[in-house]
């Protein structure tokens, strides 16, 4: 794979996780542009590109701190079980997005968050067990586009070590 399409879809995966963890693909977009921004672009690398989208994602979200539903998203472009996420209130999705779709150690999500683990794992937990809730009271059609390569084979369960087991990711 070449260095241009590993960027490529390094920045196309941290704009989806940009996305559900701000809830706007304004925000979305100013993160991944300012992590482009900060890269190193003697040694830039997808993994440098993911995780300053991820960071500025957060960082944007803390400032503007918009609900979701108030944004007026068009989010059908995502498969089904990630318009779900978007439904989910802000730090029980931050949280789930994080350990679960990008698959952050409970340590780097405290971090970022400015959380204790144990808040780490009971937002994981609670965005899981309103996630399924979510997913239960909307209709069950879910032959939407599955352009942002999440991959559901069951619910993702946290279990009280911290590891999440499941194959949700982004």
């Amino acid at each position: 794979m070449t260095t241009e399409s590993v960027l490529r879809d390094a920045a196309n995966r941290a704009y989806v996780a940009a996305f559900l963890l701000s809830g706007s693909a304004e925000r979305a977009e100013a993160a991944v542009l300012e992590s482009i921004r900060l890269m190193n672009s003697d040694v830039a690398s997808g993994e440098e590109l993911f995780q300053g989208a991820v960071h500025a994602a957060i960082e944007l979200e803390e400032i503007c701190g918009q609900r979701v539903g108030e944004l007026g998203l068009d989010s059908s472009t995502l498969p089904f079980e990630l318009q779900c996420v978007l439904d989910l209130p802000q730090y029980p999705r931050q949280c789930l997005v994080l350990r679960v779709l990008v698959r952050l150690p409970r340590e780097t999500c405290a971090r970022l968050l400015r959380s204790e683990l144990n808040q780490i794992d009971e937002g994981t937990h609670a965005g899981l067990l309103e996630l399924r809730a979510i997913m239960d009271k909307r209709p069950s059609d879910h032959s939407g586009p599955q352009n942002a390569r999440a991959v559901n084979s069951g619910t993702p369960v946290v279990r009280d070590s911290g590891t999440v087991e499941g194959d949700w990711m982004l």
